[in-house]
């Protein structure tokens, strides 16, 4: 089993909570002593820079748990916005501390729940990831960065991507952001995530334009590989 250490980034001072409910697509005014809650900050345009999951930390605190390659990115984001507000907004990694159970790569995978990475960060929209059907945003909380465009997607139902679980032929684990092309070479999604199962399987999330590929010769760069569709434990809007 592979535990990959998650980034902690602290939010400290008074206007931390008003700043960050600017900032995120989950309602933060919804925690509560030990209650988690999983949210995303994105770009105006309503492209994901990072995901995390959010606990309060003792008075005019609050604790961000994310994808270790994409804390500074995150925090250099946040601060653009902070300048205005008493907050200060801290990596604090190094510290031992975990807010949410760990879940091994797998499971993360297996639960069709995303990580967004170095390579990955401003390219998605929150629907692509399947954030909705996930608790990651809340349609009812005001405004924040990247709102309009999120909420547009909802409303109109116009997402034509979507992320799935699939298996890989092969013995190469892709790397997040990698292209899968089709058969005539043109882009057919983006590798979100990916890990190589307990038998040697390749199991991987991935952003796609057309779910319908079960058994489809496909290939990343130049290796050719055969992709299946596996099932999610959610189901997936239409």
């Amino acid at each position: 089993m592979r535990i990959t250490k998650r980034g902690l980034i602290e939010l400290r001072g008074e206007d931390s909570l008003k700043f960050l409910q600017g900032q995120v697509t989950c309602d933060l005014n919804q925690l509560s002593g030990d209650k988690l809650i999983r949210g995303c900050h994105c770009t105006p345009k309503g492209r994901v820079i990072f995901l995390f999951v959010a606990q309060l930390n003792g008075e005019n605190g609050l604790l961000l748990e994310t994808h270790p390659s994409i804390v500074d990115i995150a925090i250099a984001s946040l601060k653009k916005y902070a300048v205005f507000f008493k907050t200060e907004i801290n990596n604090i990694s190094d510290q031992d501390l975990v807010i949410e159970p760990e879940l091994d790569i797998l499971q993360r995978l297996r639960a069709g729940i995303a990580d967004i990475t170095s390579e990955t960060t401003d390219q998605f929209i929150p629907q692509m990831l399947n954030l909705d059907l996930l608790d990651f945003i809340s349609f009812k909380k005001g405004c924040y960065t990247g709102q309009e465009v999120v909420a547009r997607a909802h409303y109109l139902g116009a997402v034509k991507r979507r992320m799935y679980l699939l298996a890989l032929s092969g013995n190469s684990v892709p790397v997040s952001g990698q292209i899968l092309l089709d058969s005539n070479s043109r882009q057919m999604g983006t590798i979100v995530n990916a890990h190589a199962g307990e038998n040697g399987q390749i199991e991987a999330l991935a952003v796609l334009s057309n779910p319908t590929i079960d058994s489809t010769l496909v290939s990343i760069g130049d290796t050719a590989i055969t992709v299946e569709v596996l099932n999610l434990p959610y189901e997936l809007a239409k």
